[in-house]
């Protein structure tokens, strides 16, 4: 099984950027030449949707990484159900971290219903200590520049 991609707020930012870092752009070529999915839980692009031209630059980058007809999404944006909401919860409750962890608790809730991922993140510590809660899950944690 090939794990995610999984994009918080500096991840999701990195991608709508004109010019993303290096780093970035190498962990998404690795993912695209791999095949893994690349996951955005929608929360965190109300996290990264704030003001019209960054909200622009988040639509624009999220479009642009579309699927085309046929072929496997690049950049799949995940809606918060009763189940993941349910995971997010024990995440939360596992580490012990109040509802101002919840965009982050949701990055690992996704990537906890998968078996894991990898993260990129401009909250690494934060991150990892919310993964804690979920050993059964491979968290790897990267920051995004």
């Amino acid at each position: 099984m090939t794990l995610p991609l999984v994009l918080d707020a500096a991840g999701l930012e990195a991608l709508a950027d004109p010019a993303p870092p290096a780093a970035f752009r190498a962990f998404l070529q690795e993912a695209l030449d791999r095949g893994r999915d690349v996951l955005v839980p929608a929360v965190v692009c109300a996290e990264a949707c704030r003001g019209a031209a960054r909200t622009r630059r988040v639509e624009a980058a999220v479009a642009r990484h579309a699927p085309a007809r046929g072929q496997r999404p690049a950049v799949v944006v995940i809606d918060t159900d009763f189940a993941l909401a349910r995971q997010v919860g024990a995440v939360l409750h596992g580490s012990d971290a109040s509802s101002a962890d919840i965009v982050d608790a949701h990055v690992v809730a996704v990537c906890a219903g998968r078996g894991g991922g990898l993260v990129i993140t401009a909250d690494p510590d934060d991150i990892a200590h919310l993964a804690a809660a979920v050993p059964s899950a491979r968290i790897v944690v990267r920051p995004a520049g």
